[in-house]
């Protein structure tokens, strides 16, 4: 039932309570800490498991069927395939340039014409690694960075 201005006039303000589980459940928050989505790349190096940041990989490569991380000119063994690791890291910039690669956007410096039918990816980090590019993917990686 609403309450009408003329209440008030005739009866005074008087305090209401009002609680709904909405507010029970902004209470709860206040009272717990909040904790932002974290994602981490797991690699394996010895008998430990290694953490990474994506912004800190510089591509990712499949050799001998098994998925390697590679920052600067250390890799580290990762127990998925490169199309599982495509999934996970397409929302943070990554990129399949080629059957065997996935590289980090963020790090591409340069794209490479070696002839009518071979690219590459130059990055850039201190060992200016270069990547292959698939033709196939050619107009795609020119489409993401609007060059032509």
């Amino acid at each position: 039932m609403p309450i009408l201005l003329t209440d008030y006039i005739k009866n005074g303000l008087q305090p209401i309570e009002i609680v709904t589980e909405e507010v029970e459940e902004q209470a709860k928050m206040i009272d717990s800490p909040i904790v932002a989505d974290i994602f981490k790349v797991p690699a394996k190096l010895d008998d430990k498991m290694i953490l990474f940041d994506p912004t800190e990989i510089d591509y990712i490569e499949s050799q001998d069927g098994k998925s390697m991380i590679v920052i600067e000119k250390e890799s580290f063994i990762m127990d998925a395939t490169l199309t599982e690791v495509e999934k996970k890291l397409e929302m943070y910039g990554f990129y399949r340039c080629h059957r065997s690669y996935i590289v980090n956007l963020q790090k591409v410096r340069e794209i490479i014409t070696w002839s009518k039918n071979t690219y590459s990816l130059r990055l850039n980090n201190k060992s200016k690694s270069t990547i292959p590019l698939s033709r196939t993917k050619v107009q795609k990686i020119q489409s993401i960075f609007n060059v032509k």
